[in-house]
């Protein structure tokens, strides 16, 4: 398919300047918006060391000659916002929300490769909460496809039909596997640091408050590289694909637990609150 408006950069957009785009973007306003075909390319990226352990170290990556598995996600996260303050595109970037992501990695990435990100807007469909879409990223490396995700996030629209009745949680499966994490109330405020994802509903009491939130919560691209983390025995130098959903947010300061169940290198896990029913995100390991 032939994408339109391209943009390629040689090195990163600067995201102050994108944030502060951000803000002050209200989107076309429009009751049927329709997405624009966008693509925009990051060339020859060489990650930096000292971002990639600090990165590391906020997201529990054991010291590795690999780059961390979801690292890429943070090379093409400009890019993202890129094709989201594009005058074409017709949504509000502060008002979208992540619901689910998917990475492919086709093999490991070394830290020394020079690295090509193409990234564009992908399929988009109407649910009963929202238009819904996908931001499409690949990662090559002299033309070889070494990584991919499928980042699809939510527009919420307002209602037409009546809301459907709550209906009675089922009660949730046991997995054979827990880890318990402790997130402190700046956790929000030390990944924005190393991602550079800092919106304002991740760093502090006051700056959540302004969107509707009582207190911050945690980045839901934090909580999948966590659990990437603590798989790594399963995802380390192997391909495969780790997909998530976001479920619930994840306030903090905050106590969760990784429920985790293995069979045959692959993987089913949930993220709930420490003895809660809650679950803020699910997802599946599975190996190629």
């Amino acid at each position: 398919m032939s994408l339109a408006s391209p943009m390629q950069y040689q090195h990163p957009p600067k995201l102050w300047s994108q944030y502060l785009r951000a803000l002050l973007a209200r989107g076309h306003g429009t009751k049927q918006p329709l997405l624009p075909q966008l693509e925009a390319a990051l060339i020859r990226q060489r990650p930096d060391a000292d971002k990639v352990a600090a990165y590391a170290k906020v997201c529990g990556f054991r010291q590795s000659e690999l780059l961390p598995f979801t690292y890429p996600h943070i090379l093409a996260f400009p890019l993202h916002l890129e094709l989201m303050l594009h005058r074409d595109f017709p949504l509000a970037p502060m008002g979208l929300v992540h619901i689910r992501n998917q990475i492919t990695q086709y093999r490991p990435i070394h830290p020394s490769e020079r690295l090509d990100l193409r990234c564009f807007i992908g399929a988009s469909q109407r649910t009963d909460k929202g238009l819904e879409f996908d931001v499409m990223t690949e990662v090559r490396s002299r033309g070889e496809l070494l990584w991919e995700s499928v980042s699809t996030n939510l527009s919420r629209q307002q209602k037409t039909s009546h809301a459907k009745p709550r209906q009675q949680a089922p009660d949730l499966p046991q997995h054979e596997h827990q880890q318990h994490w402790q997130l402190p109330a700046d956790l929000g405020r030390s990944y924005a640091r190393v991602s550079g994802d800092s919106n304002p509903i991740h760093l502090h009491p006051l700056s959540a408050r302004l969107f509707g939130f009582r207190r911050p919560i945690a980045h839901g691209m934090w909580t999948k590289a966590r659990t990437a983390a603590a798989l790594s025995h399963l995802i380390d130098g192997r391909s495969g694909h780790l997909t998530v959903q976001f479920k619930q947010p994840i306030f903090l300061p905050s106590d969760v637990t990784l429920h985790c169940s293995l069979e045959s290198g692959a993987a089913t896990l949930e993220i709930r609150q420490r003895d809660e029913q809650r679950v803020h995100m699910s997802g599946q390991w599975q190996p190629l």
